[in-house]
């Protein structure tokens, strides 16, 4: 601290005025020449910073700004100068000035090596030779870019012109790319179509056939039926008149002969008198069964309705049942299929009721089947598996009639569903179906303005749901429309 005190005092000294004899001029001359040294002194380095900072590319900029430090500190030394006219700090004085020294040689010292590269540097004339060479290259870089220009413009137009000739060919390809996909979905619709036509073709040719066998069938039956039928109410008077007049003869003949006595023990009389009425209602309640058969035959071939009309679905149902009775029936193995009738209260039905009966008969055959192949499955089973068919028929929107068929069969998976009204498919073995029962089923309601849906779960059983309208023409008017 006392160190740094004489540093910055005044001490004993006698200030530099003193051997200016403090006359006026001469002390305001040096004023002003160290005025002015100081103000240029610090100017300079100013300039050299803002020039240092707006050329980023100059070489050696720090040989520059140690330059204007130098300069800087030359320019502190003349402030002194004139700060010790009336201040003899002249200890801080020296201290500014060796401060001075100091960069002043160090930047004498490190000027040396740079003195090389500096000479090294282009010389003016050589730069404006080297602008030239540049200006020249620019001059051919510009008519090259210019050639460029153009043969990039003559490319383009070129580029653009084959570009319009290739979508031309494009759109045409697309075109006929397009007509020849429109021919290949017509194509395969017309044969889809004919396969269906096709397929349903001998689907009604074979029902046709088998509604005329069955017809023709039923016709010869009936004939010789009615007259079994006719004849047994009057067998039946003659053989109660008969067995009359042998009660009367045992009656007022007690006594017979032997040989008649004995003719009676081999004939058994008796046994004749009570089987012979029983035979008698046998025969007539087998005719009764087999007019019933004749019946149903021809509601269900209506082979004579092959026209729209107005028919009770109920019989089409009924008819189709009796004509599969023996394949409802049991066996040692399994019992009856049971069939649970929830029939509603429904109005005449306008439709093709041969083709109705053709799906019903479809319908139910496929649920005897599901439910013959999943009692195969409980053969060995502790609780017996009991089929079942259960039939619902109801009104819904005054014009809509719903028929469910639900069996509790083997079922169906998504797949088999999905595939369930394509023509020809089919899970039976060879020879066992041909595939068309349900496609043409699903034809049939298509033309009746229905709906034939299907929803099914393996191994617990499978529901068809037939909706179709009441009264079809209505429908038809519509589809018109």
């Amino acid at each position: 601290m006392e160190f740094l005190q004489s540093f910055f005092a005044e001490g004993f000294f006698i200030p530099h005025g003193h051997c200016y004899l403090w006359k006026p001029n001469l002390v305001w001359l040096h004023i002003i020449s160290d005025s002015l040294i100081t103000l240029a002194y610090y100017s300079i380095p100013i300039t050299l910073v803002y020039f240092v900072q707006k050329r980023e590319d100059l070489p050696f900029k720090w040989i520059l700004l140690l330059f204007g430090a130098f300069i800087v500190s030359c320019g502190t030394t003349h402030i002194m100068e004139v700060w010790t006219l009336w201040h003899p700090t002249y200890w801080l004085s020296g201290a500014i000035k060796a401060i001075t020294a100091a960069i002043s040689v160090y930047t004498a010292i490190i000027l040396v090596p740079i003195i090389p590269q500096a000479l090294a540097l282009p010389s003016p004339a050589q730069l404006e030779v080297a602008n030239q060479q540049l200006k020249a290259e620019i001059n051919e870089r510009k008519i090259a870019e210019n050639a460029l220009k153009k043969a990039k413009a003559e490319l383009e137009i070129r580029v653009e012109e084959r570009t319009f000739e290739l979508k031309q060919a494009m759109t045409q390809s697309l075109i006929t790319a397009t007509k020849a996909q429109e021919q290949a979905t017509q194509l395969e619709t017309a044969l889809k179509e004919l396969a269906n036509t096709q397929a349903q073709l001998i689907q009604t040719e074979k029902m046709s056939s088998l509604g005329q066998l069955v017809a023709g069938v039923a016709h010869e039956i009936n004939n010789p039926v009615n007259f079994i039928y006719g004849n047994s109410i009057i067998a039946n008077e003659y053989v109660e008149n008969l067995l009359q007049l042998i009660a009367l003869y045992q009656d007022k003949y007690p006594q017979q002969e032997v040989e008649i006595q004995e003719f009676i023990e081999t004939i058994d009389l008796d046994f004749i008198n009570k089987d012979l009425r029983n035979i008698l209602s046998s025969m007539k309640m087998g005719a009764d069964r087999i007019s019933e058969i004749v019946v149903s035959l021809r509601n269900f071939s209506r082979l004579d309705e092959a026209e729209m009309k107005a028919v009770d679905i109920h019989e089409g149902i009924d008819s189709t049942l009796l004509i599969l009775k023996s394949r409802l029936q049991g066996n040692a193995d399994n019992p009856d299929i049971q069939v649970i009738k929830n029939y509603g209260k429904l109005p005449a039905i306008e439709c093709y009721p041969g083709q109705l009966n053709q799906v019903f008969m479809n319908i139910l055959t496929n649920a005897i089947d599901a439910i013959d192949g999943l009692s195969s499955l409980h053969k060995d089973a502790s609780i017996p598996y009991q089929g079942e068919i259960i039939i619902q028929t109801e009104v819904i929107d005054n014009n809509q009639v719903v028929i469910g068929i639900t069996d509790n069969g083997c079922g169906m998976t998504e797949n088999i569903k999905e595939k369930m009204f394509d023509p020809f498919f089919t899970t039976k073995p060879v020879g066992s179906g041909t595939g068309l029962g349900m496609s043409i089923s699903y034809q049939i309601i298509s033309q009746h303005h229905g709906d034939l849906k299907c929803t099914s779960t393996p191994l617990q059983g499978t529901e068809f749901l037939i909706q179709i309208p009441i009264f079809m023409h209505l429908e038809k008017m519509k589809s018109e429309v």
